[in-house]
């Protein structure tokens, strides 16, 4: 438990520093929708059982650029926490699907900052193994990341669903639509 607090702080305190940075926000003005694909690595938070090691994620987003810096979207995604333990693979796999709320810095620039919360459902399930409980679970979801080139998006996020699925993640996206109108 202690281990999650840790990342948990450590994804906060990146978002602080986003949000601190004299990033000027310039008033360009974006297309309206923008819809990403993104793969990614997982790191399981939790030290329930055995050596952590690194899982996969994928997720597709679909974003609605507001005139403000702030857009909204829908995400659908999987990921899982895999562990090893006693000469045995364990993997539980998140699949979910969630409402993000992002602020963005200097949008429409080539670099482009953004912090972002999102709420959604997860459905958790062992994949292989016997470690925690399957079922349904409301998911926190805390990210900060950057746009570069207004089509490549690099994202840290935390995903808190359920012990044995908790995650910190790191993807790599890219970007269709979007950019400067």
């Amino acid at each position: 438990m202690e281990i999650t607090k840790k990342y948990i702080l450590l994804v906060l305190a990146a978002m602080l520093l986003a949000t601190t940075g004299a990033w000027a926000q310039d008033d360009v003005q974006v297309r309206r929708f923008e819809f990403d694909t993104k793969v990614g690595a997982t790191f399981p938070l939790d030290d329930v059982v055995g050596r952590r090691l690194l899982g996969p994620q994928l997720g597709l987003e679909a974003r609605w650029n507001m005139d403000t810096p702030f857009d909204v979207g829908l995400e659908l995604y999987m990921g899982s926490a895999v562990r090893h333990a006693d000469h045995h693979s364990l993997s539980n796999r998140i699949f979910s699907l969630t409402v993000f709320g992002d602020y963005n810095f200097r949008r429409g620039q080539r670099l482009s900052p953004f912090v972002g919360l999102g709420l959604g459902t997860a459905n958790c399930e062992i994949i292989q193994g016997d470690m925690g409980t399957e079922g349904s679970s409301t998911m926190l979801v805390p990210r900060v990341g950057i746009e570069l080139w207004r089509h490549l998006r690099l994202t840290l996020d935390t995903r808190i669903a359920r012990r044995g699925y908790n995650t910190v993640g790191l993807s790599v996206g890219y970007t269709f639509g979007g950019g400067k109108k």
